[in-house]
């Protein structure tokens, strides 16, 4: 039996990297691939017809899930057994990816993802689904008692966007004030991406809004000088890598794009900081 998605419009959004897995897990030359997502996918009655064009955020989706992958496994071999806590973790198999058999794993998103996401993941000695907003404060008493030794890093794509800019603040200050030394992956993208986002070829067949831009990221710095940026890949760069992939449109406008208006070629970044 198929199961219903009733998920708000924010939260129905995660449907578009699951998506983005799943189509990507039948290519003999994926880019990333998660084990879990072609079967997630066939039990939803939902309509991913729409999506079919989105060819571009398909390949971005997985382009942006490898290097954070890439960027936690390497948190992980310098930091055995340490937590990672992914934020609005949606319907994600990023621990079956990149689980080294020691971590403590925290997935957290909102009480109706996460209901959707017991359907297909269990709680383990290791593994815990924690249900909640990152705009309150008592989830991070949750976090901090079932953390394990070590420097915890968390992980969030695709939600920032999605909050004020006062609230990604908050935020970020609170992870420095509760949780020093710890590390946080993370994407962000210009007012640019913000004012046209209904040109987006996957944002367009949804409801929610990006709402939080940011022209400079060196403000993030200036929020709290606790919040260090560390590494910043531009995600311009990274599409490049795989033209073959990419519509011959997307190719061309990015290209001219880029040429004509520089600060185009970082509109959206994938970015490590460590806080406190």
């Amino acid at each position: 039996m198929k199961i219903t998605v009733d998920l708000a419009p924010v939260e129905e959004t995660l449907l578009v990297p699951l998506w983005a897995r799943a189509e990507e897990a039948t290519r003999s030359d994926a880019v990333l691939r998660d084990p879990r997502a072609g079967g997630i996918r066939a039990r939803l009655d939902y309509d991913f017809g729409p999506l079919a064009s989105a060819q571009a955020s398909q390949l971005g989706c997985c382009v942006r899930g490898r290097l954070m992958d890439s960027w936690l496994c390497a948190h992980l071999a310098l930091h055995p057994g340490c937590t990672v806590v992914d934020l609005g973790c949606g319907l994600d198999g990023r621990f079956e990816r990149a689980d080294d058999g020691r971590t403590r794993w925290i997935d957290m998103d909102l009480p109706a993802v996460i209901d959707l996401r017991r359907r297909f993941f269990r709680d383990t000695g290791r593994r815990t689904m924690l249900a909640g907003s990152v705009l309150d404060e008592g989830w991070m008493d949750a976090v901090a008692e079932a953390a394990a030794a070590g420097p915890i890093l968390f992980v969030t794509e695709g939600m920032l966007p999605y909050l004020q800019a006062d609230e990604v603040r908050t935020l970020l200050v609170r992870l420095a004030d509760r949780f020093p030394g710890s590390t946080l992956l993370f994407d962000a993208m210009s007012p640019l991406v913000v004012r046209h986002q209904r040109h987006h070829d996957a944002m367009r067949h949804f409801e929610a809004s990006f709402t939080w831009g940011l022209d400079d990221l060196a403000d993030l710095e200036a929020w709290d000088p606790r919040i260090q940026l560390e590494e910043t890949q531009r995600f311009h760069d990274l599409l490049r890598r795989y033209p073959q992939r990419l519509p011959r449109l997307v190719r061309w406008f990015g290209r001219v794009a880029g040429a004509v208006y520089p600060p185009f070629k970082r509109a959206y970044t994938l970015n490590r900081a460590r806080l406190g």
